[in-house]
């Protein structure tokens, strides 16, 4: 299955559907940096800004369309329940989204974002997605009940042919088991700002607002940054990926990336579907194939017995004495046929 992966980032979803087995036709990002990691990563990078691209050439080619529109106007960091100023709304990727799906015409659409965005999702998104595709579904997962070892919780859209069935929980992972940080829970929320340290603030230590405080906490107060290789673990990035640009613009890729192993758990989901509904077509095929030598059979039946009819069997019904004795008549023709073939 082909896939188009709009504003793909460092790749986080893209090497969960390469893990599920996917195969990109074009990853499209505009940020420099993450363009950059894309590419020393193996990806088809497009680095273009998704509005400014010619989709017309992919349409009815794509298996599986993948977008994470920005979503900083739903952002719990920045306090914002939805767009509020022109900033909030230029920066609301959406209605990008939802045209490209149209011209590209996708198998499979699945869409990921904060959970802050539900509501305008299922306002303004959903609706559009039913006028395109026969099933859509909204699921809420936790990247901690996905092989990460951290909570991170995100919504995901997944539109097309049939349903899908959300990935099962597996058990969780903890801080100490990633990193050997004494934190025997999943991380807080690996966030952008991981690189920077936070500020001191007295009630830190009640918010654990990013894994920094979880680090912090767990080591009695002791401050200092995660790695980025720390994070990009928690994140479940494989150890040596190759982000790309300054420290800031790597921390960056890491805290705005799609954990991995969660996307492959949502890719998987599809895959089965997918392949169910093969599975399905030659089910059909078979019986359709079957039925067919079902209707030979019957119809040489029919005429072997109307050249011989049984003893008390009415002209009128020997339809019905083949269809109620079809296949001790199946056997008899069979043996009819052998006796007369070279």
């Amino acid at each position: 299955m082909n896939v188009l992966d709009l504003f793909a980032g460092a790749g986080g979803a893209a090497l969960g559907l390469h893990d599920a087995g996917f195969e990109h036709v074009a990853c499209v990002e505009r940020d420099a940096s993450a363009a950059a990691t894309l590419r020393a990563a193996g990806f088809p990078a497009v680095e273009a800004d998704v509005r400014d691209l010619d989709y017309a050439a992919l349409a009815g080619t794509i298996d599986v369309l993948w977008a994470s529109p920005p979503c900083q106007a739903w952002s719990s960091a920045n306090q914002h329940g939805g767009p509020k100023g022109e900033e909030d709304i230029a920066r609301n990727g959406w209605p990008w989204t939802l045209r490209i799906v149209r011209i590209v015409r996708p198998r499979w659409a699945i869409f990921e974002n904060v959970k802050n965005a539900r509501a305008h999702v299922e306002r303004a998104v959903l609706p559009e997605l039913r006028k395109l595709y026969a099933h859509v579904a909204l699921w809420v997962l936790n990247a901690a009940d996905h092989g990460a070892p951290q909570s991170r919780t995100r919504i995901f859209v997944i539109a097309g042919p049939r349903p899908v069935q959300p990935p099962a929980s597996q058990p969780r992972r903890t801080m100490r088991d990633a990193i050997a940080v004494p934190w025997d829970r999943p991380s807080p929320c690996v966030m952008t700002n991981e690189g920077k340290g936070r500020p001191t603030d007295p009630a830190w230590w009640r918010k654990l607002n990013n894994a920094s405080d979880a680090l912090a906490l767990a080591t009695d107060g002791a401050r200092r940054k995660l790695t980025l290789g720390e994070c990009a673990t928690l994140q479940t990035f494989p150890q040596g990926y190759p982000f790309a640009g300054r420290p800031e613009d790597r921390y960056r890729q890491v805290g705005n990336a799609v954990p991995p192993s969660l996307a492959a758990a949502v890719a998987r989901a599809v895959r089965a579907a997918e392949e169910g509904a093969g599975t399905i077509r030659e089910g059909l095929s078979a019986i359709r194939a079957s039925a067919e030598r079902v209707e030979r059979v019957l119809s040489l039946a029919v005429g072997f017995v109307r050249r011989r009819p049984p003893l008390g069997i009415a002209a009128d019904d020997i339809d019905g004495f083949v269809t109620r004795n079809v296949t001790q008549l199946r056997a008899m023709v069979g043996d009819f046929l052998s006796r007369r073939t070279p």
